[in-house]
Order: C-alpha cells, then structure tokens, then sequence
C-alpha cells in the first residue's frame, strides 16, 4: 500500500468535526425544505415582537431563487460534502483523495459565503431564524477548517474558493434580479361548493343562534354579538341613522326631553290639563339662532322609554330612543364631562326637579287631533340604515359592513374580508399592498378588517410559538374602533407602519380616544367578544396561516407584496 501524504488524510477529530457539521446542516436544510414544500409552520420560532421569526425570514424574497426555496440546494450541497468526507481515509488514491478536498473547499466556500448573505439580510431586517442560522454557523466553520488546513496549497484552494465566489455571487444576483416569489396561495370555491337554495345553513348569528334555517336561498349572515353590538354613529336624516336600541358612541349636549305626560287634574281651577304637557332640561341656555328649532320626540309610556335628542349649533338632529335601563349605559358610556350633567338631568325627569310646566286649554277633539298632527311633522324624520352585505368563502357567510371593523365608506363599490395580525410580517407586507390597492380606487374601495390574533390565549387554533402581545393589540383595536369608527384607520394604519409593543400600541389608543374613554370600553367585554367572534370566523373558513383576504368565491392566504396583485385580484373577483 503506497502511503498518503499527511495532510490529505486528516485526523479523525477533524474528520467527525466536519461530518458532525455537514450532518447538522443536512438535516435543517432537509426540514425547511419540507416546511416550504408542505407550506407547514416552522416548529419553535415566534413572532411579533421577537426578533426570532422564522416565518418572516423564510417566506421573504430571498428565501427562494427562481421560486425554489435556497434550502433545497442546501441540500444537494451538504449531501455532496457528507459524500465527499466518506472517502478521507487512509488506502484511498491521492487522486481521489484531492478530488474529494476540491469538492470540500468548492462546497465550504460557498456554504461559508452564503451565510455570510442571508445572515447579512436577517441582520437588516431585524429578524432571525434560528434554524438558518445554525446551519449558517455550520457552513461557516466548515470555511474555516477548510482555510485552516488547505490540504491543496493556498494556490489550488484561492482557485477553487473562486467558483465558490462566482457562484455565490450568481445566487445574489438572480435573487436581486428576479421578480418576488409568489408568497400567497389561492383558494377557490366552485360553484358546486356554494349550497343551493333547498340546503339547510348554520346562522351565524349572536350566542345561542346557532340554528339551521329552512329554505335559505342567501348566505346566512355572520352578525357580531348582539348583546355587545357596536354603536352607530348618528347621520342627518339626508343619510341613514342608527338602530333604535343603539346607544350612541358619542353624545353632544343631550337633552332629555319627557312628552305626553298622564293627563291629571289641575288644583287650582279644578280642570284636567292636557294631555301635551311637557318637560324640558336644556343644557345650555338657547340662543336665538336655535331656539325656535328645539323639536322633540314624543312617546306614549315616559315611564318605559325616554327620547335622547342632541342638538347642535347648526340645528342637525341626531335622535335615539333607548330603553329607561339603558340610561345608567349611556351614563356610564360618556365623557367624565358629561356624567354630571346627565346624572342631574336623569334624576330631574324621574323625579320632577327644576322642571316646568307648559299648561294649555283642551277646547276640542278637532284642536288636540290638529295639536297631534302638528307634533308628529315636528319630529325628526330618521331614515333606515341600509344593509350592506359582504360575502366570503364560497358565499357561505356574509358580513354587515355596518357591524364590524370596516376601512373606508360601508357603501363602497369594491368591498373585501381581511383577517389579520398585528404582529405578523406577513400582514404587514400585504397592508402595504392594500394601501396601494386604496391609492388606485380611493373612496370605491373598503376593507372589513377583522384581527385575527395568532395567539394561543385568545385564540385556539393557533398554532406554534405563538405572537405574544397579539390579542391585546386586537382588543385595543377594536376598543378604538367602538370608541370612534373616524380613529380607526389611522390606528390601524400607524401599528401596520413598523414593529409595535403592546405598551406603545396602547398609548396610541390613548392618544386617539382618550385614556379615560380607551379604559372605559377596555372593561366591558365588547372587545373581548368581537375578538372571539373573528376567530370563530376563521375557524370556520379553514384555519391555517394569516393574512387571509377573503372574497365572494376565493380566498388568498399568506403574503401579497404586489399592489398591481391585488388590483387584478379585486377586478377579477368582484367582477368589476
């Protein structure tokens, strides 16, 4: 046996150093491999606020090249090295022996190189993969082995570490070049999919609504919960106007008006009085630019229902009847402002202070039918609120664009379903697209947006390490959003606009609806609930990974990082 020169046969601690490191570096590139294949979550990474997110770093542009993922050359590459070591043995040819330390230094140069470039990018960006980065430490110290020994002279090995730079060097150009890889999927529903009208549907209503009803010919609404539904904000009549069991979010200068008192008998003069008397506790004192315009609305029973009737300077009437137990609601509900002043004007309508009274005649039917008439055209005309209805998933499930958390005008021309969450990167990079989408339609286009957060306290079905911080920044948005509907985009928009905490999320709500105000709805359950409702929805529609932008009779799922996509998306989908 003709012996080896010495330093082609390396020792045997060497030997297993660097199959320990090409074995490691296989086993990760085979799993991630597996994961963008399979479209399966990485186990054990987090998100949100961590820096560790192997979701944003294996899902970037540069995860692929040429829409294969970079972990499948991994691959090849350390499978090729793991080959190449088997044949480091004593009783080997030296022409083999070099062969095998050429492919050793080409592969560890461009392992090394190469985790030089992702771990460079992580590194910009502030997000981490732990799996990439281990075997980015194995290739690099295979480099370095390889520099440390150079079995071929520093000569062979500065030729070889060439093509090692070439190719490298080809892999950060074509990921540079080359279009971003599609990142979303697309799910479609067929015809055959949407239930014809004989099949029974689940309503998808409040709690304990959950019943299939008969001969349902449209997609049966899923509806917030009823106890805890949303305030709509008061419109002229020109435009629509709230519910009549809605307490309003905000309250300007209420006055409390009692009308069509029991008709009682007058002690003085011993005749009955009439039957209009009425109680008035203004605010303010009326200037004479509205003081002829203060109409009220009457009602049959004061003693079940009182009338809400907020007057302003431009002489708009904004009108809601509420129930008499609601009134400790909307006490609770205002402004620390207000509180007192309607405490007082509750207790002087129940109890009769500071109160006045307007005496009339009663000489006729004919003049108390006349008087009648006359109050009816007094009162503010309230037009119904349009229905709008939003439907996703194969027209299963539709939304009222008046009951959830909604970006844009609830009458706009193109209207989509995006759940969301706000710690996703994922969801960042496609509220970018959105806004690009809004750009190009302006006001014609609007947004459901539902938080979906991927965190197991609040949300079940979420899976992996969870995005800690994710349901607290939903609930505060939607807190925001019940507060003041005209606050929520800018909310929403500014958490979108980089990497937010729950202690500075919580200050911006602060900031946009007061704290007072913010703490208030924070302890009700409201938030809470609509929260649960979202991930019920996303149960419902099939789980997995956000974003989720849902139409009529498709639903794309994971990152859209193209404004001209999502164009071509909303012009296909809504048919327009």
């Amino acid at each position: 046996m003709t012996p080896q020169p010495s330093n082609l046969v390396p020792s045997r601690t060497i030997l297993w150093v660097c199959r320990l490191l090409c074995a490691t570096a296989l086993v990760i590139s085979g799993y991630l491999a597996w994961t963008a294949f399979t479209a399966t979550e990485v186990y054990g990474c987090g998100g949100g606020e961590s820096a560790f997110d192997c979701g944003h770093v294996l899902t970037s542009r540069f995860s692929k090249i040429f829409s294969i993922p970079v972990s499948v050359p991994a691959v090849a590459m350390y499978a090729s090295l793991l080959g190449g070591l088997f044949f480091l043995r004593s009783g080997v040819p030296e022409s083999l022996l070099k062969a095998s330390w050429g492919l050793l230094t080409v592969g560890a140069f461009s392992a090394g190189l190469a985790a030089m470039w992702f771990g460079g990018i992580q590194l910009s960006e502030w997000k981490f993969c732990a799996y990439c980065l281990t075997a980015h430490a194995c290739g690099l110290t295979l480099a370095a082995i390889l520099l440390w020994k150079h079995p071929l002279g520093w000569g062979r090995t500065l030729q070889l570490s060439g093509i090692s730079v070439l190719g490298v060097a080809g892999l950060m150009t074509g990921q540079m070049m080359a279009d971003p890889p599609v990142t979303y999927t697309v799910e479609r529903y067929d015809d055959a999919d949407v239930p014809s009208a004989s099949t029974h549907l689940t309503s998808f209503g409040a709690p304990q609504e959950f019943s299939p009803t008969d001969d349902i010919e449209a997609p049966m609404e899923f509806a917030p919960p009823t106890e805890f539904a949303p305030p709509i904000e008061f419109s002229p009549p020109t435009e629509f106007a709230p519910p009549a069991d809605t307490i309003p979010a905000e309250s300007e200068d209420p006055v409390v008006t009692e009308t069509s008192p029991p008709i009682h008998e007058d002690a003085s003069s011993g005749q009955p009085k009439s039957r209009s008397t009425e109680t008035a506790i203004p605010t303010r004192a009326p200037d004479a630019s509205s003081s002829e315009d203060n109409t009220t609305s009457s009602l049959s029973n004061p003693s079940d229902t009182m009338t809400v009737t907020t007057a302003t300077k431009m002489v708009k009437r904004k009108t809601v009847r509420l129930p008499v137990a609601a009134g400790a609601g909307a006490l609770l509900l205002a402004p620390r402002s207000n509180k007192v002043a309607i405490a007082s004007r509750l207790l002087a309508m129940f109890v009769g202070q500071n109160a006045t009274a307007a005496e009339a005649t009663q000489s006729s039917t004919d003049d108390s039918a006349a008087e009648a008439t006359v109050r009816r055209a007094a009162r503010p005309v309230v037009a119904a609120v349009p229905e709008r209805l939003v439907t996703v998933a194969g027209d299963r499930f539709s939304l009222n664009t008046r009951h959830w958390p909604l970006l844009g005008d609830p009458d706009a021309k193109y209207i989509f379903v995006e759940m969301f969450d706000y710690t996703c990167p994922h969801c960042r990079n496609t509220h970018h697209a959105i806004e690009g989408a809004k750009k190009r339609y302006g006001n014609d286009l609007a947004i459901i947006a539902l938080p979906v957060p991927l965190e197991r306290a609040c949300n079940d079905a979420a899976s992996g390490a969870g995005h800690p911080g994710a349901c607290e920044m939903a609930k505060l948005a939607i807190a925001v959003w019940r507060c003041d509907r005209t606050k929520f985009s800018e909310f929403h928009n500014w958490m979108f606009q980089g990497h937010r905490s729950t202690a500075q999320a919580r200050t911006k709500a602060q900031e946009l609806v007061g704290k007072q105000q913010l703490d208030t709805e924070l302890a009700l359950p409201h938030a809470g609930n609509y929260v649960s409702k979202h991930v019920e929805l996303y149960k419902r529609v099939g789980k997995g990974a956000v974003p989720k932008l849902m139409f009529p009779k498709s639903t794309m799922t994971g990152s859209v990082g193209s404004a001209e996509t999502l164009v071509t998306t909303i012009k296909q989908e809504l048919g327009q």
